[in-house]
């Protein structure tokens, strides 16, 4: 019953899936299948509620993407902003009935359709148990009940006496001392704003400089089609659901009073902050001096206007000044056409960083981004002494050498990981996996210890078992006394002594942690079960376990582990756990489409290359995806002209086209961060995200999947095959398989080899038999 459940349940999301899918590319004519259905996976609603709530919108409102209707489950909300997001202009994100903004997460759902997460709470009125006022935002719970704001900023658990005016009120900020300010006696730190010079606080610090408010929100706003004149510009007025995203240029602004003709009428703010008419504001889009675009002017220099575009083009590429013989940026030209300096061309501009002295684009405080980088690297990972530890001074090595200090800024900045290095320094303890084992697990720290192991400041060692204990105390945590007793050796002197011994014999790495916290679990259901039941371990019967069985899945099977352990112990009787019939394999992709797909991987460039030779080398080799992953480029060899590659034993000759994917990928420099440019760890043609690591093996199907490679039929029609063509020793030997495993592949495609093998074994006796005597 349990199986055809689970089957029916399969069957209808599936089900479910293909109506969501066939209703997106009706609505979205240029959004294929697999597009589809990997932007439902990345919104959360492949199965479950979300799905459901999906399929039975969009079968009441086929066009809810294209209409930008707010009265939608939460899971449209984030389809709309995928599918918008990877380019699909038609779909209109769903706006905030109340603010009328949809660049948000739309959380709550309003009288009027979804709110964003402000308006939520500016929503949520009531009447304050302490004034009586009605009809008020509540701000806190007291013991007379909920307040409204006003009653909060002059309760007594919140108001402080302020350090500057003596006064009681409510703290906006504390000095360093730790004593509150109020609002009146804070002062905001003053910048000078990069665009128009104004000094005031900045609302962000953009990647020239600080910005203000102005400022800020004009470079911040998007540039996509305009509902009004049609042309992609950037948007003033976001779209909602009753009108579409409007220009700069057809947004005609507030009535205010013209500050040049002094006319009342649809004005904007310029960068000085007055209002002007249309026709009164300058042109804020000129020919740039460089590319010969019509763009909005960034700046002005000696050459003339330029672009933002080029202005940054012209800042990361400093050259040799004619006239100074200075290495600067070359803003200026001389009357026969040659490139000079700002100083040399009488400007005020001076891009020279007053750290390095080297010009070029400045960051902050008039230093370019690789000084700045230095110095708050410095600063992250200092320790108590104010040096950077040694086990750290690797990291800052590598990061203070990137190509891309800006990327490594923003890191530094926004990153979680970052900031787990910087407690990590701050604490002054020594860094070792015992004290990583005492942080909260989660995979930031993962990374982290990651990291640390591949610069060389923490020593290898098996993550996917050494993590176990660590979990394993968790899951104990709160369970019974008698159950730990039993569970904690069964894992520690059972399963993880024999998975280490396996580790240390196996050719290429395995991840056996799943299989151990599967194997862990289950015990621990068993014995819960024996408790509910009021049976006893020493005296369970086999009708008790047979009880157990048939209540389960085949995941309960699992248990024949324990058990086997605890009968060997004289704790149980001797008790039979059958074992699940091996089943053949029933999912087989045909042979002209394998053929097809191998075709493509080899010939299609718009195909990543990395996506392109894992498909290859599944559907050639019949490789498993995790084999794949830990393939390293001294794995790749050239010999008289021809490309080989050692799987197991013996190499393989690899045909032309797909021995060039893989020395491109051996050749190709790795991109993905900063940290995998080390030489250290192993030369992984595949390297993973995380530094000294392969990619995942779900990352790598989840690619091939999105270009119609489903990795278990591809491998199936593939080791069929070649089990069709090779005897099963042979088979074994190139691809790394276990015997058994290749002859159970070779009956499974009908082939019998005893000829050859009879054949073979003549051959090896003649050769004995011919041999000189010694």
């Amino acid at each position: 019953m349990t199986k055809a459940r689970d089957r029916q349940r399969a069957e209808q999301r599936q089900a479910a899936l293909d109506r969501v899918i066939t209703a997106l590319t009706a609505s979205l004519p240029d959004l294929n299948r697999a597009e589809a259905g990997q932007a439902v996976v990345e919104a959360h609603a492949a199965q479950g509620i979300p799905l459901r709530d999906l399929d039975r919108h969009l079968a009441d409102h086929p066009k809810a993407l294209i209409s930008g209707e707010a009265h939608c489950p939460p899971v449209v909300v984030r389809l709309a902003k995928i599918l918008h997001t990877a380019g699909h202009t038609a779909v209109v994100r769903p706006a905030c009935t109340d603010c009328g903004r949809s660049n948000l997460d739309l959380p709550r759902l309003g009288p009027h359709g979804r709110l964003c997460i402000n308006c939520s709470a500016r929503s949520s009125k009531g009447t304050c148990d302490r004034c009586g006022r009605t009809d008020t935002r509540l701000a806190a719970r007291r013991a007379e009940g909920l307040i409204c704001y006003s009653c909060y900023r002059v309760d007594a658990e919140v108001v402080e006496e302020c350090a500057g005016c003596g006064q009681p009120r409510m703290p906006v900020t504390r000095r360093p001392d730790n004593s509150p300010l109020c609002v009146s006696c804070w002062v905001g730190p003053q910048h000078t704003c990069v665009t128009c010079g104004t000094v005031g606080p900045a609302k962000s610090n953009g990647p020239d400089g600080p910005l203000c408010a102005s400022c800020h929100h004009r470079q911040q706003r998007p540039i996509r089609e305009c509902g009004s004149c049609g042309q992609v510009r950037r948007i003033t007025r976001r779209a909602t659901g009753s009108r579409p995203d409007i220009c700069e240029d057809c947004h005609s602004g507030p009535a205010k009073t013209c500050s040049v003709c002094g006319k009342v009428g649809p004005c904007r703010r310029g960068t000085d902050g007055a209002w002007a008419c249309r026709s009164c504001r300058p042109g804020l889009t000129q020919e740039c001096c460089r590319c010969g675009r019509t763009r909005r002017v960034h700046t002005r220099w000696p050459i003339g206007p330029v672009c933002s575009t080029c202005y940054t083009v012209v800042l990361d590429a400093p050259a040799t000044c004619t006239s100074c013989g200075r290495h600067q940026p070359l803003i200026g030209v001389t009357e026969d056409g040659t490139g000079i300096c700002g100083a040399c061309s009488g400007s005020h501009f001076d891009y020279t960083c007053r750290t390095c002295g080297l010009g070029g684009r400045t960051y902050a405080d008039a230093q370019c981004a690789r000084c700045v980088l230095i110095a708050r690297l410095q600063q992250l990972l200092a320790g108590p002494a104010g040096h950077i530890p040694e086990q750290l001074q690797p990291l800052r090595d590598t990061l203070a050498l990137a190509e891309r200090p800006r990327g490594i800024l923003h890191w530094l900045k926004h990153s979680p990981n970052a900031a787990l290095f910087a407690s990590l320094a701050a604490s002054g303890e020594p860094i070792t996996h015992q004290r990583l084992d005492q942080l909260p697990p989660s995979r930031h720290l993962h990374y982290v210890r990651h990291i640390l192991v591949h610069l060389g400041a923490l020593p290898e060692r098996d993550e996917e078992l050494d993590r176990i204990p660590t979990w394993l105390d968790t899951v104990l945590a709160d369970r019974p006394a008698g159950h730990i007793q039993l569970v904690r050796p069964y894992a520690h002197w059972h399963l993880l002594r024999r998975a280490r011994r396996r580790a240390a014999q196996r050719r290429r790495p395995a991840e056996p942690g799943s299989f151990l916290r599967t194997r862990v679990l289950v015990a621990l259901e068993f014995l819960a079960w024996l408790d509910e039941h009021g049976l006893d371990l020493g005296g369970l019967r086999q009708d008790g376990l047979d009880r157990w069985l048939d209540a389960g899945n085949t995941r309960t099977y699992a248990v024949r582990y324990f058990l086997s352990w605890t009968t060997d112990r004289g704790l149980t009787s001797k008790l039979t756990v059958p074992s699940i019939p091996r089943q053949q394999p029933s999912r087989l992709m045909d042979e002209d489409d394998r053929w097809h797909l191998l075709k493509q991987c080899l010939t299609d460039s718009t195909m990543a290359p990395d996506t392109r030779a894992a498909g290859a080398l599944i559907l050639l080799f019949g490789l498993h995806a995790s084999h794949i992953r830990h393939l390293t480029a001294t794995q790749l060899t050239r010999r008289d002209g021809n490309s080989y590659l050692t799987l197991d034993r013996h190499p393989i000759l690899l045909p032309p086209r797909l021995a060039r994917l893989l020395h491109q990928l051996a050749e190709a420099p790795h991109t993905r961060a900063a940290l995998t440019r080390t030489n250290r760890g192993e030369p992984w043609l595949f390297p993973g995200l995380v530094p000294g690591r392969p990619t995942s093996q779900t990352g790598l199907s989840s690619k091939l999947l999105a270009h119609g490679i489903d990795t278990r039929p591809a491998r199936n029609a593939a080791l069929v095959a070649l089990s069709g063509d090779l005897p099963a020793p042979v088979l074994a030997s190139i691809l790394g398989l276990h015997p058994n495993t290749a002859v159970r592949w070779a009956g499974f495609a009908k082939t019998s080899w005893a000829d050859y093998l009879a054949a073979r074994a003549g051959d090896i006796q003649l050769e004995r038999n011919t041999a000189p005597q010694k």
